[in-house]
């Protein structure tokens, strides 16, 4: 196994995700070493002139110049491909940090240097947040959500590692150049994102297909979809605050290392320009190592702990680790003020927010559409993260700038904030998955998606028994499995007079004609006619009268009917169709009859008294009475627990029933199995939503394939989802290759079951000769 492999397998990456991912990370690092360069470089030149007291000023110039910038971008991402926008964001972003470049450096110079900190401190925050945002939406757009959940933590990693390799490398590059001349190595960062997003594959789910170009609308009509919408609306609220209590906690620290670095500066005896290049280098320099040091703790996170506590904790705890650091971080800033406070303060916010937290907060978006997606992200990533921006600056504002109060006391904001984000993530928690099942329901009721539903893959016996029709193969070789023939009554050649006979007595005349006008008849059967009418359930020409009449009949028949349906050795018609009379009988001892024979040995008689239930609730009708729900759960652990090769080669041998569960059956083996499987979920979970999720397991489609399997990660108890994640689980290559069984094995499973399929000794012979020539066929 060579190192590619390897590390794909720890990483639990496919092959078919593994270009667009390094892509991805690529993209990630080149636009996170942009932020973070922008970032230190911007505070240098603006803080080498200005207190921290007037960052808050700075910050709402960008909000007043940004905002027509944002909503055309905001608009540009609802209506125009994601590429294309970004193209033209980087060139505009690119030309404009190249003309501040050469009017510093003109002779003169044409621009002040107070003005070109003031410009450049305005051009890249904006140009950061509409490309990061841009990056995000793109990313969004190529990955289903249980590949999100997989490895945007490996792409935030990128990201983290772009942090750590530009904040680190920039101490080293501020001793051989001034700050300013830093400035061409931000475009080389936009230029290698845009070459990683060129060639990165679009629309890799087919999503454009299938949904078409999404529609136009005015900022006005996608403000008003953003708050009617709640899942938006959590997630615009958890951002409004992240955004407000990092810039209190990232100013602190400025104005720590501000005050540290002017010390310094004063300490050295430097005056005039030497002072100023000295704290600009200073700022820079503590900044840049800061970003990178952070970076890499947070890139630490991603690879080794990010996925692990996102599947074990859950969206709502993963979201709740922020806020909790702050919190308590804030605590201790209010006891122990200082720059290394501070440091580890927004070191906290800083490491968790671009590992942990970013990876959270970019799954919040996988569940909703991707028309609303690209409209309402870019709108939340800029505006309202603007926005949480501007309600910081205007706490610093108003207690420090114009209040003159202590910086320290800035932390009590950041510990209210907390508290808030922390019900907040708990409410974001129970709202992804209320949109993951509305999306699943939607996306598995689309006719167009059941229209698409085909085979994507054929695996033969020697691998999991999977799709393949034995019936059908064996035939093909000259081997016939016959159904075991049925048997009609043959009619009396002597017909009695029907006038001397009762309609009970018509019935054990065994006289077609007569059993005929006996199940027309309106009379009214006793318990002595059960014993001659069960039996007729066997008869397909009487069936439909018999069920019928047994119905009618009442819960009075239901003891009757019930120990013939749990008898092992009772003729196996009568116990196959004997579900369909208690489907029938709204009284809670025909569910009792129902719920007691979930365990029975043979599957059809487990499938039809599931599929009876079923149209039970469906109507209404009348429960058990108990703890049934518990009983449910029972009988889908033991359908789960059995063999493989049993559970892939159930088969029915009256005709499949229409409950409008299933849309419509594409072939797989196994398929009955996992009908029933998730047709007595159905009983015990929301109803609809386990139907979509079905169909989203056998249909071929990536996208709702991977909502149904988020959907049942949610909903099902550990046990029940480790044993059937291997019949429907996203496995990766390695996990398939081990699951796959010896085919001595199989064939050895297969002759012990006594399965439905194999009725005789003669069967499973012609089963065994069937593997033995095709044992080495590399099909």
């Amino acid at each position: 196994m060579g190192v590619r492999e390897r590390l794909t397998e720890w990483m639990d990456i496919r092959a078919s995700e593994f270009r667009i991912l390094v892509l991805s990370v690529l993209g990630a690092f080149f636009i996170m070493g942009f932020a973070v360069l922008a970032a230190a470089l911007r505070d240098a030149f603006y803080l080498g002139f200005f207190d921290a007291d007037t960052l808050p000023y700075i910050l709402y110039g960008s909000l007043v110049l940004g905002l027509p910038g944002v909503a055309a971008f905001s608009r540009l991402m609802a209506t125009r491909a994601p590429h294309k926008v970004m193209r033209t964001v980087i060139a505009l972003a690119s030309g404009g940090l190249l003309l501040i470049y050469a009017l510093v450096l003109v002779p003169g110079p044409a621009l002040d240097s107070r003005l070109a900190s003031v410009l450049f401190y305005l051009w890249t925050v904006v140009a950061a947040l509409l490309l990061t945002s841009g990056f995000w939406i793109i990313v969004s757009d190529a990955f289903a959500v249980r590949e999100a959940k997989r490895l945007f933590g490996l792409i935030s990693a990128g990201g983290a590692m772009g942090t750590l390799v530009t904040g680190v490398s920039l101490s080293m590059l501020l001793t051989r150049f001034r700050p300013v001349h830093l400035i061409p190595l931000l475009v080389v960062f936009l230029l290698l994102a845009q070459v990683t997003l060129e060639v990165m594959p679009r629309d890799r789910l087919g999503r454009s297909r299938r949904h078409g170009a999404p529609p136009r609308q005015g900022p006005l009509e996608s403000f008003r979809t953003l708050t009617s919408n709640r899942h938006l609306r959590l997630i615009a609220a958890i951002v409004l605050l992240t955004s407000a209590a990092s810039y209190v906690v990232t100013w602190q620290l400025q104005d720590a290392i501000q005050v540290t670095a002017t010390a310094e500066a004063a300490r050295a005896g430097l005056a005039g320009d030497a002072a100023v290049t000295a704290v600009n280098t200073r700022i820079a320099s503590f900044m840049g190592a800061f970003r990178g040091w952070t970076g890499g703790l947070a890139f630490v996170i991603q690879v080794f702990v990010a996925s692990r506590i996102l599947t074990g904790a859950g969206v709502a705890w993963s979201l709740a680790l922020l806020p909790l650091a702050l919190l308590f971080g804030s605590a201790g800033m209010l006891l122990v003020p200082g720059l290394v406070m501070a440091t580890l303060v927004r070191g906290a916010d800083n490491t968790l927010g671009k590992s942990l937290f970013r990876t959270v907060a970019e799954l919040l978006w996988i569940p909703v559409s991707p028309a609303l997606r690209r409209r309402a992200k870019a709108f939340i990533d800029s505006m309202v993260n603007n926005a949480g921006d501007g309600l910081g600056a205007l706490i610093v504002l108003l207690w420090v700038t114009l209040g003159q109060f202590p910086s320290r006391f800035l932390s009590v904001f950041v510990i209210g904030t907390s508290l808030v984000l922390l019900g907040f993530s708990r409410a974001m928690g129970a709202q992804y998955f209320v949109t993951l099942r509305n999306r699943l329901e939607q996306s598995g009721n689309d006719a167009e998606v059941l229209e698409e539903a085909g085979l994507d893959r054929v695996d033969r016996l020697g691998a999991t028994l999977t799709r393949l029709d034995i019936t059908r193969v064996l035939a093909t070789t000259g081997i016939h499995l016959d159904l075991p023939p049925q048997v009609p009554g043959q009619p009396n050649n002597q017909t009695p007079d029907p006038g001397s006979l009762t309609p009970s007595e018509w019935l054990r005349s065994g006289d077609p004609i007569l059993i005929d006008r006996a199940l027309g008849s309106p009379r009214a059967w006793t318990e002595e006619d059960l014993p001659n009418l069960v039996p007729l359930l066997a008869r397909d020409g009487w069936l439909g009268a018999a069920v019928r009449a047994l119905a009618a009949y009442g819960v009075e028949g239901v003891p009757y009917l019930s120990s013939v349906l749990d008898d092992d050795t009772a003729d196996f018609v009568l116990r196959r169709r004997i579900p369909r009379v208690l489907a029938r009988i709204d009284h809670s001892d025909a569910d009792r009859a129902l719920i007691d024979a979930l365990g029975a040995g043979r599957f059809e008689v487990r499938y039809r008294v599931a599929l009876a239930l079923y149209r039970r609730r469906l109507e209404s009708m009348r429960e058990s009475e108990g703890s049934w729900e518990s009983e449910v759960w029972a009988a889908v652990r033991a359908q789960l627990s059995r063999e493989k090769p049993v559970w892939e080669l159930a088969r029915l041998l009256d005709a499949e029933a229409d409950d409008g569960f299933v849309e419509r059956r594409v072939g797989l083996r196994g398929e009955l199995s996992l009908e029933h499987t998730f047709r007595l979920l159905s009983l015990v979970l929301d109803r609809d939503t386990v139907r979509a999720a079905y169909h989203g397991i056998i249909c071929n489609d990536p996208e709702l394939k991977s909502f149904a399997l988020e959907y049942l990660e949610q909903v099902l108890p550990s046990d029940v989802r480790d044993r059937l994640w291997p019949f429907i689980g996203d496995l990766s290559a390695s996990a398939e290759q081990r699951a796959l069984r010896n085919l001595d094995d199989v064939v050895a499973d297969l002759l012990l079951t006594g399965a439905t399929l194999f009725g005789t000794q003669e069967d499973r012979e012609a089963l065994r000769r069937y593997l033995d020539e095709t044992t080495d066929d590399p099909a």
